[in-house]
């Protein structure tokens, strides 16, 4: 008797695969996600929210995507880390995830292959720039960011876009601490600035 359960346990997973019955307790992984190869999510850029920490994704195969991230999670451009503030619609990443045990997915590193800039399709965001101005007082070159205490005392992190203008690049290398300066572009939120142009 104990030999038959033991052989009835070695063949039934078996068994059930060529009758098209799905194993039990096998986790669905990232078979939720199109375009999932090897726990890495291929896809295009539709939306950040930087409030609830999402990023929507259109997969290759068409599906929308939606992946959580935090403060650790790094995005990679050219051998180069920015933060996910600076995705925009269009850019074409590959996205390392894993599934939480709520069942949503966490993107630990998205590596941008093709910025929107890149594929002629750069995101359209009106004419018009917001400005703030402020002393720098901490820089990080390798995230590409830089804060200032504006003139209301509150500290703004300005993000440098992946491929800023040369002059753009130039002047926030040569940055330092106490440096006042005058910049334009977009207003994420009170406390997040993404560069255009210094000014």
């Amino acid at each position: 008797m104990k030999l038959t359960k033991r052989l009835m346990a070695f063949l039934l997973p078996g068994f059930l695969a060529l009758t098209g019955c799905p194993a039990l307790d096998i986790p669905a992984g990232l078979g939720g996600l199109g375009g999932a190869i090897n726990n890495e999510v291929l896809g295009e850029v539709q939306f950040v929210d930087s409030r609830g920490r999402t990023i929507e994704l259109r997969t290759d195969s068409g599906q929308q995507s939606v992946l959580r991230y935090d403060n650790n999670t790094q995005v990679i451009y050219r051998q180069k880390n920015y933060p996910v503030s600076n995705l925009e619609r269009g850019d074409y990443v590959a996205a390392r995830v894993q599934q939480e045990r709520d069942g949503s997915y966490f993107t630990t590193t998205i590596t941008v292959r093709e910025t929107a800039q890149d594929r002629g399709m750069g995101a359209s965001r009106g004419n018009q720039l917001d400005r703030t101005e402020g002393r720098v007082e901490n820089i990080d070159i390798r995230r590409g960011t830089f804060e200032i205490r504006d003139q209301r005392n509150r500290i703004v992190v300005v993000s440098v876009a992946f491929n800023a203008p040369r002059a753009v690049a130039d002047r926030f290398n040569r940055l330092r601490n106490g440096d006042y300066v005058r910049i334009e572009g977009r207003g994420i939120s009170a406390d997040r600035f993404d560069l255009e142009n210094f000014l």
